[in-house]
């Protein structure tokens, strides 16, 4: 990535929390655009191409043991991230709010990506372009949250943005060329949004490969100006 739109159509990519389903739409997506793809998954692989390394792991913060034998790439995308599981809901209101989800929000989407782009760091050249781009949500945006609720998801993914901000101060410095940005994808069909698509107009709930085609055209267009900054889906900067 450069300071203008960069003229290299294709490179050799990571994918972190490639087995979700906008996951394996971005590792789809940058085959089909002839990018080498190393995906990075905790289930098995459902894809196979010759251009794509695959690779089984139960925990993203033992990344480094399993990163490739190359002395650079060009990118990585990181799509970590929980909204509810099994245990959590998003909490509706102060009552529902407990340690032991907000502790686990946290993990998840604030100190897991984190300790990805430290394990990365050294495989992202010092003196050509590229990009770190971790999925975030505009409900992480302490400006724009107007309607309350979800506390943990909404703190974490605040405390992300911010992590990935300072990063991208300290970075500037070694890493002249290197963007690091946050994206928020848009409320996408995956399992993250299935208990809330009732209440989502059929034309604001977008397919994995639609979303995946514009965060990859959003990274398409990333310049060093966009280095901290959360994004939205269209390319547009969201508030802090």
């Amino acid at each position: 990535m450069t300071d203008k739109k960069s003229d290299k159509p294709t490179g050799h990519l990571l994918i972190v929390g490639a087995g979700g389903g906008l996951g394996q739409a971005l590792v789809k997506h940058y085959l089909e655009a002839g990018w080498q793809v190393t995906a990075y998954s905790r289930q098995s692989a459902p894809l196979k191409s010759e251009q794509l390394d695959w690779q089984q792991i139960d925990d993203y913060a033992a990344l480094r043991e399993v990163l490739p034998d190359t002395d650079a790439v060009d990118g990585v995308i990181s799509t970590i991230g929980m909204l509810h599981n099994d245990d959590f809901m998003p909490e509706k209101h102060l009552g529902a709010v407990n340690a032991t989800q907000l502790e686990h929000s946290f993990k998840i989407n604030a100190i897991l990506p984190m300790l990805v782009l430290q394990q990365v760091l050294d495989k992202l050249p010092k003196k050509s372009s590229a990009f770190f781009v971790q999925l975030s949500a505009k409900v992480g945006s302490i400006t724009d949250n107007y309607l309350g609720g979800w506390y943990s998801y909404r703190a974490s993914k605040a405390a992300l943005n911010m992590l990935l901000k300072t990063a991208s101060i300290e970075l500037g410095r070694s890493h002249k060329k290197l963007v690091i940005a946050a994206i928020h994808p848009g409320t996408t069909d995956t399992q993250l949004s299935e208990p809330f698509q009732e209440r989502v107009a059929d034309d604001k709930l977008y397919s994995p490969m639609q979303s995946a085609e514009r965060i990859a055209e959003v990274i398409a267009n990333l310049t060093t100006e966009h280095s901290g900054k959360l994004l939205h889906w269209d390319g547009s900067e969201l508030p802090y």
